[in-house]
């Protein structure tokens, strides 16, 4: 057992990279390969070049990307593809789940709260997105996106009155660690609430 606690995250590890590293190359391998191609041998190819190529258009697509020109166009193409009726609903959830897990202190979620749920006495991790006003105009609940362990890129969001979510100490990075760890790493700075009744605080009327 203690060779696997050692061994495992290694491997996990390099096997992530290896991946990335394969898709990285099938991306820009037809690309690169007539020009590397050697005509005593049709199928000379050394691998790294299609992650190298790869590697200079996410550079060169950074780089462009951050005129103020290339801005403005990048946006109407956003909102041309949000317009499509199919195409709006796979590319813009996924723009906005990007744009979140990239950039959590600016346009991303706002802090790591614990609310009990699915049911009292049941605990559960998420990530507070924004509010959710009600009609009758009380302070607004809150949305919150609540990952799914092993892998946060996937989940579901849910709506939760704000008397009914503690606050954390959590950084986004932690708490991912911990999802991405099915709760085996648990941050020393998290806290459960020790009575219910004594932290809940009432919404004051208005």
């Amino acid at each position: 057992m203690a060779g696997i606690t050692v061994i495992a995250p290694v491997w996990i590890t390099g096997w992530v990279l290896w991946t990335l590293f394969g898709l990285a190359e099938n991306f820009s391998r037809p690309l690169i390969r007539p020009f590397l191609s050697n005509p005593d041998d049709p199928q000379w190819y050394y691998r790294g070049f299609g992650f190298l190529l790869t590697v200079i258009i996410l550079l060169v697509v950074g780089t462009i990307t951050t005129n103020v020109l290339t801005r403005r166009l990048l946006q109407a193409g956003r909102e041309a593809l949000e317009r499509l009726p199919i195409v709006r609903t796979i590319y813009t959830p996924i723009r906005k789940l990007m744009e979140t897990m990239t950039s959590p202190d600016s346009a991303g979620f706002k802090e790591v709260v614990l609310f009990e749920y699915p049911r009292k006495g049941l605990w559960t991790l998420g990530f507070l997105a924004g509010d959710v006003p009600f009609e009758d105009g009380r302070p607004p609940a809150r949305s919150i996106f609540v990952p799914t362990a092993p892998n946060p890129t996937t989940g579901f969001m849910l709506i939760v009155p704000r008397e009914e979510i503690r606050s954390t100490r959590l950084s986004i990075e932690a708490a991912f660690q911990m999802i991405v760890s099915a709760g085996v790493a648990v941050p020393l700075t998290l806290r459960l609430p020790a009575d219910v009744s004594a932290t809940v605080t009432p919404a004051k009327p208005t």
